[in-house]
C-alpha cells in the first residue's frame, strides 16, 4: 500500500515538472479601427453678411420683410425691410421746419430789400442836398450879408453829415444783411441736412444684396432665426448671401477627439438630404480656439474645415446639414510579449 502511494506521488511530481516547462507565450495586439463621425454644415467661402443699418439714434429695427430663406437673389435685390414709421413721423416735423425757415429767408429778404431801396433813396437825396449846399457856398455874391454866408456854410456841412451818415447807414445795413444771411442759409442748410439724413436712412431700412447668391438666415445666441414683426438691435447679423461655387464644409468635433483629427486627414462627407450620395474631402484647417456649442448647449467643441474634392452645385447649398466621418487606426498593444518561465 506504501509502494502505491509513492508511485501516485512520483506521478504527479512528473505531471507537475512538465507543465511548467512550456514554452513562453506571446500575445500579440491586433490593429483596432475606431470610426469617427461628426455633425457638420456646408459653408461658402465667398459670403457678404447683411444687417441693420447705422442709422443716428436708432437702436431698435422692426422687421417688415425678409427675402425668403434659400432663395436665389441677384445682385440689387431687396432682402429686408425695416419699419420706418418713426423716421417718417420725424421726417414731416423737419420737412416743415424746413419749409418754415425758407418762408422765414424770403419774408426777410423782401424786408431787407425794401429797406435797402429806402436807405438807397435817402443816400441819393441826401447827396443831393449837399450838392446844393456846396454850390451855394461857392457862390461868389457881393451883395450877401457875412451872416447869410455863414449860414450857408453851416448848412453845407449840416448836408455833408447828413450824406455820411446815408452812407454809413447804408452800409451797415448791407453788412447785416449778408450776416443775417449767413445765419439763415446755414439754418437751412442745418435742417436740409437733417431732411436729407432722414431720407437716406430711409432708404437704408431696405436692404440691397451686394452680389448674387443665396439666401440664408443667421440665427442668435438662441439658436433662433429672424422672422417678420421680430425686433432686432444694431449690430446683429441676418442674413448672409453665400456663393454657390465656392463651397466647402464647416464640421465640429468634441473636444476628446482633438488627438484624432488632423489637418490633411481624408474624410468621407454625407449630406442628411441626400444620404444615398457620399463625397471626399480633406481637412484644410482647424479651429484656432475650443467654443462653447450653444448658449443651451454647454459642450465644448471645435471646428475643422474641409475641401471637397468635387463639388456638385446641382445639389449643394451653404447651410445644409450633412456628417462627416473619418478612421483612426492605431495598435494600442503592438508586439507586447508576456513571458512566462519556470522558477520566475
Amino acid at each position: 500500500m506504501k509502494t502505491a502511494y509513492i508511485k501516485c506521488f512520483c506521478a504527479l511530481s512528473i505531471l507537475t515538472l512538465v507543465s511548467c516547462s512550456k514554452a513562453p507565450t506571446e500575445i500579440k495586439a491586433s490593429k483596432q479601427e475606431f470610426i469617427i463621425s461628426a455633425p457638420a454644415e456646408l459653408i461658402s467661402l465667398d459670403e457678404a453678411t447683411i444687417g441693420p443699418p447705422n442709422i443716428r439714434q436708432m437702436w431698435q429695427y422692426k422687421i417688415e420683410y425678409l427675402a425668403r430663406e434659400n432663395s436665389i437673389v441677384k445682385k440689387g435685390n431687396v432682402l429686408a425691410r425695416f419699419d420706418g414709421q418713426r423716421l417718417k413721423d420725424e421726417l414731416i416735423t423737419r420737412s416743415s421746419q424746413l419749409a418754415a425757415a425758407k418762408k422765414e429767408a424770403e419774408k426777410q429778404t423782401l424786408i431787407d430789400e425794401a429797406k435797402q431801396q429806402d436807405l438807397e433813396l435817402a443816400l441819393a437825396e441826401a447827396k443831393k442836398d449837399e450838392e446844393i449846399a456846396r454850390r451855394k457856398v461857392e457862390i461868389t455874391d457881393v451883395s450877401r450879408s457875412q451872416i447869410e454866408k455863414q449860414k450857408q456854410l453851416a448848412e453845407f456841412k449840416i448836408a455833408t453829415e447828413v450824406h455820411n451818415q446815408a452812407k454809413q447807414r447804408l452800409k451797415q445795413h448791407s453788412v447785416s444783411v449778408e450776416a443775417r444771411r449767413k445765419v439763415q442759409n446755414a439754418k437751412i442748410q442745418n435742417r436740409q441736412s437733417r431732411v436729407n439724413e432722414i431720407n437716406d436712412s430711409l432708404a437704408k431700412l431696405a436692404l440691397i444684396s451686394p452680389k448674387a447668391g443665396i439666401v440664408l438666415y443667421i440665427p442668435d445666441g438662441n439658436d433662433d432665426k429672424p422672422a417678420v414683426g421680430d425686433t432686432v438691435y444694431m449690430g446683429r447679423s441676418l442674413l448672409k448671401i453665400p456663393s454657390l461655387n465656392e463651397i466647402a464644409v464647416q464640421a465640429e468635433f468634441d473636444e476628446s477627439y482633438i488627438s484624432k483629427v488632423s489637418i490633411g486627414q481624408p474624410v468621407k462627407v454625407t449630406l442628411d438630404a441626400f444620404p444615398e450620395r457620399s463625397f471626399q474631402g480633406v481637412i484644410e484647417d482647424l479651429g484656432k480656439t475650443f467654443r462653447q456649442k450653444s448658449q443651451r448647449n454647454p459642450k465644448v467643441v471645435f471646428d475643422a474645415y474641409i475641401s471637397l474634392n468635387k463639388l456638385d452645385t446641382d445639389i449643394m447649398r451653404p447651410g445644409m446639414k450633412a456628417s462627416i466621418s473619418l478612421s483612426d487606426t492605431s495598435e494600442n498593444t503592438n508586439n507586447r510579449s508576456l513571458t512566462n518561465e519556470v522558477g520566475k
